[in-house]
């Protein structure tokens, strides 16, 4: 008897031991990495679980599973978090199959990797494994760490800044001129990622801005310097970077500033200091663009939390001007945030829920992405609900002081509840 045949027997007599069927027995011992479990992998877990530098704003797993080697060890633990459903993360629970980057299992994949674990997680004939190779998902440590691929062009802080050892909260936002060279032209693009170029922990988010040469720019280390419009995207935790729809882009005039707005959060000490030197790289579009996208949020920078509260609901809205089409939102809030939800009140009375986030989590800050464009009629009224829990419990985990009143601020342990919408007007088309 062969090695795979004994440990198919086993496992077979393990499974009808448990109290499975002869044939239900058999099923799950002839399950195998390779064939069964591995496209799973693939599919669902690579994109965090791999072994390409760690980029901030990039979702990256402590441990890679580019193969069987990789993911044998963590079998066990694995079947747990896919059984509670824990992983893949995803933290919104309507509405659902609308958004391109929707992460799940169905119950047959969950089923197939609980079995294979169950079974003795064996790894079978490395003949039948997928087509792609584990160095097709870490593909982005070859193009520079950019998980876009190679961009066109990049435009960088000219020197790393420096956060000190004694900082706890540092917001610095400074202006970078686009060298001609790089844009010798006003310049549509169709997608941007962001890197915060940090070689230590402690960066709470970065934001990109573009603004034309005769626009408003900030430059310097204050608790708000935040430049109004030109937003192009931040990054947080958990975020990750992608390409706008065919017929979407995003005009670059010739001379234009990208203004970089850095939060950097870590405890003082000996020791903690780091460095961080910000960079956006871009992609040029070179076909026919039929939306600019806009970046825009709705906030409310006026509510105050109370101490010991739980459930504290902070809401803000806009009415629209025009019809907008909608492609990404991104809820962004800080410790004691816990839940976002967005509603749409429609000109004819109806109403629809446009995302629910009842777990919202800062380690995970999602940019909920549609698979198809979402129209917003003029008139339409959006509402963001923002839910706060300001307990001892939460204070003690997430470690923040509970017994303080809270409101809008740029540390870390103050708060923020902004609804960031990505869309753009279609006017006449």
């Amino acid at each position: 008897m062969g090695a795979l045949s004994r440990v198919a027997s086993v496992g077979a007599a393990i499974a009808v031991g448990a109290g499975l069927t002869p044939a239900a027995a058999e099923a799950q011992a002839a399950l195998t990495y390779y064939r069964d479990v591995a496209p799973i992998i693939r599919n669902h877990c690579q994109s965090c679980h791999r072994s390409a530098a760690s980029n901030f704003g990039t979702p990256l797993a402590p441990m890679p599973l580019l193969s069987y080697e990789d993911t044998r060890p963590w079998a066990r633990a694995i079947a747990s978090k896919v059984r509670s459903r824990e992983m893949p993360p995803w933290f919104a629970d309507a509405p659902r199959g609308v958004f391109r980057n929707e992460r799940g299992l169905t119950e047959a994949e969950i089923a197939t990797v609980v079995d294979w674990v169950a079974a003795g997680a064996p790894a079978g004939d490395p003949a039948f494994a997928p087509a792609f190779a584990a160095d097709e998902v870490s593909a982005a440590a070859t193009a520079g760490g950019w998980t876009l691929g190679e961009p066109d062009f990049v435009v960088r802080m000219e020197e790393p800044y420096v956060v000190p050892d004694d900082a706890f909260n540092v917001n610095r936002a400074v202006d970078v001129r686009i060298p001609e060279e790089l844009l010798p032209e006003d310049t549509w693009v169709r997608g941007w990622e962001l890197r915060a170029g940090a070689d230590g922990p402690g960066v709470h988010h970065m934001c990109a801005y573009v603004r034309p040469e005769d626009g408003r720019v900030l430059t310097g280390t204050t608790e708000s310097a935040v430049p109004f419009g030109g937003l192009l995207n931040c990054i947080a935790d958990g975020a990750e970077s992608g390409l706008l729809p065919d017929g979407w882009g995003r005009l670059l005039e010739k001379g234009s500033v990208v203004n970089f707005n850095m939060h950097f959060n870590k405890e003082p000490g000996p020791g903690t200091s780091f460095s961080s030197q910000p960079e956006v790289g871009f992609f040029i579009e070179k076909r026919p663009v039929k939306y600019e996208v806009i970046t825009d949020t709705l906030a409310n920078n006026g509510f105050e939390i109370p101490p010991n509260v739980a459930n504290y609901r902070v809401g803000m809205a806009r009415t629209l001007k025009t019809d907008i089409l909608v492609l990404s939102y991104w809820p962004h809030g800080h410790l004691r945030a816990t839940a976002v939800k967005y509603v749409a009140y429609y000109p004819d009375g109806t109403e629809e829920l446009l995302l629910d986030v009842p777990r919202y989590d800062q380690d995970w800050q999602v940019v909920y992405d549609y698979a198809e464009p979402k129209l917003l009629p003029r008139g339409t009224r959006i509402e963001a609900e923002y839910r706060f829990t300001n307990t001892q419990e939460r204070g003690v985990r997430r470690g923040f002081d509970a017994n303080r009143a809270t409101g809008y601020g740029a540390r870390t342990n103050d708060e923020m509840a902004f609804g960031f919408i990505s869309y753009a007007e279609p006017g006449g088309e």
